[in-house]
């Protein structure tokens, strides 16, 4: 049910999730090395699950290519193993994600599980990864809840709504508004996402005027968008993806909501595939990110431009993800002389990857399993004639504290 609200006390982090029903086949992908690399050892197998289809799709899309053009650097081979991926679409479902991540360890005997990007599918798998001890690599998914245990070879290579959200509270507080309304998808992520910015927000004074939940897929924003013009609010934080995201940055513009309430948002909410299709509509969205084309370093220049050879097109903020969970994995395996059947001593060695990367330095927490790394606050500008997300401040070795925060 859709939920327009005045928010009331802080909601506990904890959430009870339930999954959908399943449907919908497998389906597998192997990306072999060349021919005339020696085939020596057993492959590396890595199962791969993400939302391959359905609104999700070119953000999982991304992820692989991001993990391809690592691979592709390295032949294919780790330690003298050729690496094999089998791809599943979850679907964006919980049950579909957890009977595809069974598949993965009862039939398929992968060493890794890659994914997933949605952070309901991801909760959904963390009892069945824990009972059979299987190795995960979270390549997308943020929702804080994913590593609250702690699980011993569960690893997280992109962020956390606290990472993201944290500085943005802040920031928001200090230099936008002092009264918001924040805004998001009515599933795990966004009501994640939505409470903590709230708790950093308001931490720092501000106040959360009215928070609002249209459900995943709303194709017409316009009631919610006449509440956040009502609202008498200078600004809205806002938590959408992929085709959501485009449709609420379109109306919002549309409806000229802007010119009153300043539009900022979530990392997802604006990326390289959802820049170019809203276009002008963006402008003077400000958004945290861990990563942007527009970050002028010898890595980062490196990346977008073997990027762009390979795929013709921007990496996003995805592609780097992918990028980053290949070459971690890489490292962690070579560490081990191409080990993987001695799980302690592979995420002991996975602990101790570090990097420069495109996003910036990255190194694990060796406590909480999530990075450490840079936070920048962005604007998307008009910088000769191209629209770009531009990274105005950078908040430096940002580390989720792990803990529930009530």
């Amino acid at each position: 049910m859709t939920q327009i609200k005045q928010p009331a006390s802080r909601p506990t982090r904890r959430r009870v999730l339930s999954g959908a029903a399943a449907g919908g086949a497998a389906f597998a992908l192997g990306f072999p090395a060349p021919a005339i690399l020696a085939q020596t050892g057993k492959p590396i197998r890595l199962g791969i699950l993400n939302s391959f289809t359905g609104a999700q799709s070119y953000n999982a899309g991304d992820n692989i290519k991001g993990m391809t053009l690592h691979f592709d650097r390295i032949g294919w081979t780790i330690a003298g193993r050729k690496v094999e991926m089998i791809k599943e679409d979850d679907q964006f479902n919980a049950q579909i994600g957890l009977e595809k991540t069974k598949k993965f360890v009862q039939s398929d005997h992968v060493d890794m599980i890659v994914g997933p990007q949605a952070s309901n599918v991801a909760m959904a798998l963390l009892n069945f990864v824990k009972q059979t001890k299987s190795f995960l690599v979270v390549s997308g998914a943020g929702s804080d809840q994913i590593t609250w245990e702690r699980i011993p070879y569960l690893f997280r290579t992109t962020i956390t709504t606290w990472q993201l959200c944290t500085p943005m509270g802040q920031w928001m507080c200090d230099n936008v508004a002092k009264e918001i309304v924040a805004t998001g998808a009515d599933y795990v992520a966004g009501r994640d996402t939505v409470r903590e910015f709230a708790i950093a927000f308001e931490a720092k004074g501000g106040k959360i005027v009215q928070e609002i939940y249209p459900p995943l897929g709303t194709t017409d924003f316009s009631v919610y968008l006449t509440a956040i013009a009502a609202s008498g609010a200078k600004a809205s934080f806002n938590f959408y993806t992929a085709a959501d995201a485009v449709r609420f940055v379109k109306q919002y513009a549309e409806l000229g909501i802007g010119d009153n309430v300043r539009l900022t948002g979530a990392s997802a909410l604006i990326d390289g595939n959802t820049l170019a299709a809203v276009g002008r509509a963006a402008l003077g969205m400000i958004t945290p990110q861990i990563y942007t084309t527009a970050l002028d370093t010898p890595v980062n220049r490196q990346f977008v431009s073997e990027y762009r050879e390979r795929f013709q097109g921007d990496p996003t903020t995805y592609a780097d993800y992918g990028y980053v969970t290949a070459r971690v994995i890489d490292e962690a395996i070579k560490t081990t002389d191409g080990d993987t059947s001695n799980k302690d001593r592979l995420a002991e060695a996975m602990v101790k990857v570090s990097f420069d990367a495109p996003r910036g330095p990255f190194r694990f927490d060796p406590v909480t399993h999530h990075p450490i790394q840079n936070v920048y606050m962005c604007e998307v500008r008009e910088i000769d004639g191209r629209l770009v997300i531009k990274d105005f401040i950078t908040i430096k070795d940002v580390r989720d504290p792990g803990v529930k925060n009530f």
